[in-house]
């Protein structure tokens, strides 16, 4: 039998380890012992902090849905992405009620309650990204917050300097509506038998594909309000992907005419300039990204002269998105087939409130279909009537108001495309304002060029109006694929907002 004093040093070794687990760094949070991470519905830490050199508190990188992001799926998970590996833990949600307990917080009303979740975070990318998915769908139309408390920890017991809250993202609201477009050529003709497919939020819808007709055009209807994703595939061409979000109940969304490129296309460099929409001056420093299929792809930033330059881009079309400090920022599409110059694109600077910009865009197309587009606005001038703003009549000032009603960028008939036009309205008054396109060179419409050139000419308009909410109200409405020479864009009221007219004649305005 051992006796004591054998043995007098066994009860220090014991006790000093029990004492080393209990006092773990991990065992307590703001939510109390480490059990209680369970209950909140988590499972238990994985191990111990580490404790090593590291003392560089973790932060929030970024969340899915993206902070201020609309038109998000009532189904959507949640997600965000810390700095560094964390301990699985310490990442919490609740399970069991509507409670704000738990590090992981998802609220509709400011965190006076919180979203119940379906199951503990689920961690992914070696411990650095977590998502939580509802227990059932989020409310349509519903502003949701997103919160990480300083209970979360990385894996040498950092803990988040201060709670993280984002702004929120909002979900889409109720209703349904149809997307349409139209498929052309390179040369402008249309393209029939072009497969189009539609998903959103990731997933597809169903039906979840319709084929161009003779005319090149499809139209999906019943489809959920939301940011859609559109794949255009047929054999022999290159497959393209663009983004268009469908906002209202019963709304028929246009969205922009893909030209789809032949296969054979080699890759090259993307080239061009950016200039104010107002001024027509070129813009330096103005950072650009370029996308493809919505995957990031490389950046580029203008030089003195506005110019910019992507080199070695793969064939097809890219997404370009603009960002510079006191302008408004901006997306235009450019593509790769070979070397492709004079891809330029405007910006327009910051609205004041109250304040609205129209930009008429057309780029330089092979044959050459514009030449000389004319904006026509037709303004409300208090007396029951409208007055007419175009280039024979450039500006008109309210004096009962101060305000002013002015085209101040007109592209000279002369000039060669691509070409902008832009009106700047610096006070919304009441009343209906009236917004059209009047194709100046090809008015006598008396060749079949001339009656087609409109609706080849990828001419677009732009709106950015800013309401007095966040800056701006953006719209985009492209040219109709029917002939003629007079396009009816939009017309809009203070009241009932923007309404699309997308009606094509050969009226002279």
């Amino acid at each position: 039998m051992y006796s004591f004093k054998k043995n007098k040093s066994f009860l220090p070794l014991v006790i000093i380890p029990l004492f080393l687990v209990m006092n773990n760094c991990s065992d307590r949070s703001e939510y109390g012992d480490a059990g209680d991470y369970e209950k909140l519905g988590a499972g238990a830490t994985t191990g111990a902090c580490t404790n090593g050199e590291d003392t560089t508190a973790p932060t929030v990188s970024s969340a899915s849905p993206t902070d201020n992001s609309t038109y998000n799926s009532v189904a959507a998970t949640v997600a965000v992405t810390f700095s560094e590996k964390m301990e699985t833990g310490t990442v919490t949600t609740n399970t069991s009620d509507t409670t704000c307990s738990g590090s992981f917080q998802l609220s509709s009303d400011n965190f006076t309650s919180c979203i119940k979740m379906s199951a503990a975070p689920v961690a992914s990318d070696n411990d650095t990204i977590f998502t939580i998915t509802p227990a059932s769908s989020l409310s349509a139309a519903t502003t949701y917050k997103t919160k990480i408390t300083t209970s979360v920890k990385d894996i040498s017991c950092n803990t988040l300097g201060s709670a993280y809250t984002y702004n929120g993202f909002i979900t889409s609201p109720s209703g349904s509506g149809t997307i349409q477009g139209s498929v052309k050529e390179a040369d402008g003709s249309a393209l029939s038998g072009v497969k189009v497919s539609f998903s959103i939020y990731g997933s597809t819808v169903t039906p979840d594909d319709t084929t161009t007709d003779s005319n090149g055009d499809y139209s999906l209807s019943s489809l959920g309000l939301g940011e859609y994703t559109l794949t255009y595939s047929k054999s022999d061409y290159l497959t393209e992907i663009q983004s268009d979000t469908l906002e209202t109940d019963g709304q028929t969304l246009t969205v922009e005419t893909i030209t789809q490129l032949l296969d054979n296309c080699t890759s090259g460099t993307i080239s061009g300039n950016i200039t104010d929409a107002v001024s027509g001056d070129n813009v330096g420093s103005v950072d650009l990204k370029a996308y493809k299929g919505g995957t990031y792809v490389k950046s580029t930033t203008t030089n003195n002269d506005g110019e910019y330059s992507f080199s070695n881009m793969n064939p097809g079309w890219h997404d370009v998105h603009s960002d510079r400090d006191g302008y408004i920022d901006e997306n235009f599409w450019a593509y790769s087939c070979g070397n492709q110059s004079g891809q330029d694109n405007s910006i327009s600077t910051t609205l004041g409130t109250d304040v609205m910009r129209i930009v008429l865009k057309w780029p330089k197309t092979d044959p050459e279909t514009a030449v000389d587009l004319d904006s026509n606005l037709y303004s409300p001038n208090g007396a029951g009537g409208w007055d007419r703003i175009w280039w024979s009549s450039k500006n008109k000032t309210y004096a009962s108001s101060g305000d002013t009603v002015k085209l101040d960028k007109d592209d000279d008939k002369d000039s060669a495309p691509p070409g902008d036009e832009t009106t700047t309205i610096s006070k919304v008054r009441s009343g209906t304002y009236k917004f059209s396109v009047h194709n100046f060179t090809d008015d006598a419409y008396n060749t079949d060029a001339k009656k087609t050139n409109f609706k080849n000419s990828k001419a677009k308009v732009k709106v950015y109006y800013n309401d007095g909410g966040n800056c701006c109200t953006k719209k985009k409405y492209y040219v109709p694929n029917d002939n003629g020479t007079l396009w009816y864009v939009f017309t809009f009221d203070k009241d009932t907002g923007f309404t699309a007219s997308d009606n094509m004649t050969n009226d002279n305005p």
